[in-house]
């Protein structure tokens, strides 16, 4: 009845990147970002239509930063006839950092999403509170540590519900490789509590400059949920490549 993502990812290869580039770290008040929006079509023995979007956008000043993000991935798939969908993920989310000093920040943060198709997951709420600390940061590379304490309700389409205070834990780091080329990857580890199970998040993004804002974009998207409903897998994985703007 379901399918695992890791075959609608096989179809969405040529699709724009789920994940691109993150916005930078520009302490100039200004909002900064990145979008990406492309899609596969195929007909023949079996059709096929997948579209893909992404956006990034943050507004960095000397004390304190605001991040917003979006990921949608949607497919359909026809085959003998019979019409089933292959992916339907849509997820929302922002955090806000206030610096504590040089290197430390406070960070509260809020997401929301839906991955019926893929997880199982009818909807997710996450609400996060928590420290940060910078372990590096320079022009060509950043990257930080963070953790803290939340609540997360899932609901699933068995019909069972988990929620409950849960932790967070994570790293995330931004690299220039060059003058045309930035390297983004982020990893996010909510361990095991009660029936809520363990939840870890990876995504990583390679974006390079092709002309003027935009971008040849490369990511990988891998989710790990230790508990799902019957007959889906606790692992997807999603790999694309496609193009963007950077503003």
């Amino acid at each position: 009845m379901y399918r695992n993502s890791l075959a609608a990812a096989a179809a969405a290869l040529a699709l724009a990147a789920p994940l691109a580039a993150l916005a930078q770290d520009q302490p100039d008040g200004l909002w900064h970002g990145d979008a990406s929006l492309g899609g596969a079509l195929s007909s023949g023995n079996h059709d096929s239509m997948t579209l893909s979007a992404n956006a990034n956008t943050s507004r960095a000043t000397a004390q304190d930063k605001i991040s917003l993000y979006g990921v949608g991935n949607y497919g359909r798939a026809k085959v003998d006839g019979v019409k089933t969908t292959t992916a339907d993920l849509l997820r929302l989310g922002g955090r806000y950092e206030f610096n504590l000093g040089t290197d430390w920040f406070a960070l509260g943060a809020a997401e929301g999403e839906t991955d019926r198709a893929g997880a199982g997951v009818r909807d997710r709420y996450n609400l996060n509170g928590g420290l940060g600390y910078h372990l590096l940061r320079d022009e060509h590379h950043s990257v930080k540590l963070f953790g803290g304490v939340g609540y997360t309700d899932t609901r699933f389409i068995d019909g069972t519900r988990d929620n409950g205070a849960q932790a967070l834990l994570g790293e995330e780091s931004r690299h220039k490789l060059s003058e045309t080329t930035t390297l983004n990857q982020r990893l996010t580890y909510y361990p095991g509590s009660g029936d809520l199970g363990t939840r870890v998040n990876f995504d990583a993004g390679l974006a390079t400059q092709i002309s003027g804002g935009w971008t040849l974009n490369t990511g990988l998207s891998s989710r790990y949920n230790s508990e799902v409903p019957e007959g889906l897998k606790k692992t997807e994985n999603l790999l694309t490549v496609g193009f963007g703007y950077k503003f």
